[in-house]
């Protein structure tokens, strides 16, 4: 069975009068573990598909299941419980608060979790050292680079546990050398039992990913299928 399995997944959207065919029957299944990255123009689905997989979005008709469980017609609590300890997201632009410090932006997401204060602590200091900044912990995201900025938003992703890590463009923002080293950190991740799905516009950071799957125009036009050791 595999983790995340969608069927004939479609999404509309409408504005008066006009509907929007976002994605037009995606069936998609990809397993525990896999490295997939997605690929396609502006407007083809790609942050539709992912948000639909992250739970922030629901589809109009088709069939999702995570881990076996079908989420049609899920009320939003369960889609929220998802999201807060299965599912982790990373952004372009980091979506940090400013005001907090990395330690403290890192443990935002935890807050809601039923765990101790101490259980946060150590959860937070081993994220922060599994993406190499754990010397950053008191600093301002004002005060460090657009890769440790990145880097504090993946740190925030993993911290909760979650299985899968979604990645919406998240070299998109910073310059090449970067941007290879926040990709191969994403790979040690996978290498470690993370699933991670990402969007990108970058064959070079494609080719990172065990399984490349381009969408046009809200179908799946090539999915190489393959498995990269």
């Amino acid at each position: 069975m595999a983790m995340i399995e969608l069927k004939e997944i479609k999404k509309e959207y409408r504005n008066d009068e006009v509907v929007t065919h976002a994605l037009n029957g995606i069936t998609l299944n990809i397993d525990q573990g896999e490295f997939v990255a997605v690929m396609g123009a502006s407007g083809s689905g790609k942050t539709t598909l992912l948000n639909i997989i992250g739970c922030m979005d629901v589809p109009t008709s088709g069939e999702y299941r995570f881990c076996g469980e079908n989420l049609g017609g899920a009320k939003e609590a369960r889609l929220s419980a998802i999201r807060g300890s299965r599912i982790a997201f990373v952004f372009q632009h980091f979506a940090l608060i400013n005001s907090y410090t990395v330690f403290e932006n890192v443990e935002v997401p935890l807050v809601r979790h039923t765990m101790s204060k101490s259980e946060r602590r150590k959860n937070v200091t081993a994220a922060l050292d599994a993406v190499g900044i754990s010397e950053l912990a008191k600093k301002l995201p004002t005060h460090i680079s657009g890769g440790q900025k990145q880097r504090v938003a993946i740190a925030r992703a993993i911290a909760c546990g979650a299985d899968v890590i979604l990645a919406d463009e998240p070299t998109g923002a910073l310059d090449s050398k970067t941007g290879r080293e926040i990709i191969q950190l994403f790979s040690e991740l996978n290498g470690a039992g993370k699933t991670i799905i990402l969007i990108t516009h970058d064959r070079q950071i494609a080719s990172f990913a065990k399984r490349i799957i381009t969408i046009q125009d809200g179908r799946i036009t090539e999915d190489d299928g393959s498995v990269k050791r």
